[in-house]
């Protein structure tokens, strides 16, 4: 049987692939954003900043702070990266979303896994390139090769995980191929920045067989709930075990934490939970609060539930939030392992 050998979660912002100077890039989007997501409620630009200020936040803000943030995530995915390596797995089970990258409102599966031959990475096109919004395009080598990359997927784990998944009583979809970008919606080809982070920053680039979980944490009305994640990682834990396999698998959640809005108390939260193993703290996580960026965490709860029974132990490499702005924009960044 198949053994689970190492498991990391780990934000995948594009922040860590953004010079200092140039985060502030993004405060004009804030500033347009009508809805701002914050503890279960929304807010104005104007409503958010004022909201904040007794944290006086400004004193974040300097190049230099920014400067020794930035190190510190940047220091964390290294350490995650050599835990990986250490670890020697010979397959992935990468868990992440997808953000208009592959599906859009013709089709938006809430559970996705990809059991294709052949995973495309690829830098976006220049028509791409220009729908980004302002910022998005210049970290874009944090996730994507500068020139197309074809890795291996794993379509025997694959198809086992769908078929333990169906008879489990989850709906998943399926895929094969990646296929082209819609032309009007979407900005990008190929897998989604999610998965690409983990090729690129854990794997560099020496992609092992694997394969995508694709989960629908962002858009309405079809987000899978928190519990619904968990559960959906714990029947995937049990099949990973149960393949008729000796590899050595390793097992990723790609996202998170808090953002567009950082709060850093809910990931201090979060994270203790996902450390001590508290199922109850993360399969009853009030919903509004799991939106947005936030929503991404449903991919760390999703791989807590797969690790769950490996006899792995969680540990925190780092938490780190990465403000922008004073009304605390930007994203809490934050790293596990479990070995």
């Amino acid at each position: 049987m198949a053994d689970i050998v190492f498991g990391a979660a780990l934000s995948h912002t594009p922040q860590l692939h953004t010079p200092p100077e140039q985060w502030a890039l993004r405060i004009a989007a804030d500033e347009r954003n009508p809805k701002h997501h914050f503890r279960g409620a929304t807010y104005t630009w104007p409503e958010l900043l004022a909201l904040r200020a007794p944290e006086q936040l400004a004193r974040f803000l300097s190049v230099s702070a920014k400067t020794e943030r930035l190190q510190r995530a940047s220091a964390a995915v290294q350490s995650v990266a050599e835990r990986y390596r250490q670890a020697r797995p010979d397959v992935a089970v990468i868990i992440g979303n997808d953000q208009h990258e592959l599906f859009v409102e013709d089709v938006m599966p809430a559970m996705t896994i990809y059991w294709g031959a052949e995973i495309e990475n690829r830098p976006a096109r220049v028509d791409q390139a220009e729908r980004m919004p302002v910022g998005i395009h210049l970290a874009e080598s944090g996730h994507a090769p500068p020139q197309p990359l074809l890795h291996p997927g794993q379509p025997e784990l694959g198809l086992h995980l769908i078929r333990h998944a169906i008879a489990d009583g989850f709906d998943v979809a399926q895929s094969q191929w990646m296929r082209e970008a819609d032309q009007k919606i979407s900005f990008s080809t190929g897998i989604p920045h999610a998965f690409g982070f983990i090729y690129r920053n854990v794997m560099d680039d020496a992609v092992i067989p694997n394969v995508p979980v694709i989960l629908n944490t962002f858009y309405p009305p079809n987000q899978p709930t928190a519990r619904r994640c968990y559960e959906f990682g714990k029947s995937l834990g049990r099949a990973i075990r149960a393949w008729n396999s000796d590899a050595r698998v390793a097992v990723f959640g790609s996202g998170g934490l808090s953002h567009f809005v950082i709060d850093e108390d809910f990931d201090q939260a979060f994270l203790r939970a996902i450390v001590d193993g508290d199922t109850q703290y993360l399969t009853g996580i009030d919903e509004r609060l799991l939106q947005a960026g936030t929503s991404e965490c449903k991919n760390w709860i999703a791989a807590a539930g797969v690790l769950e029974g490996s006899g792995l132990r969680a540990e925190l490499v780092d938490q780190v939030a990465c403000y922008r702005s004073e009304g605390g924009t930007g994203t809490g960044t934050g790293f596990v392992c479990w070995r």
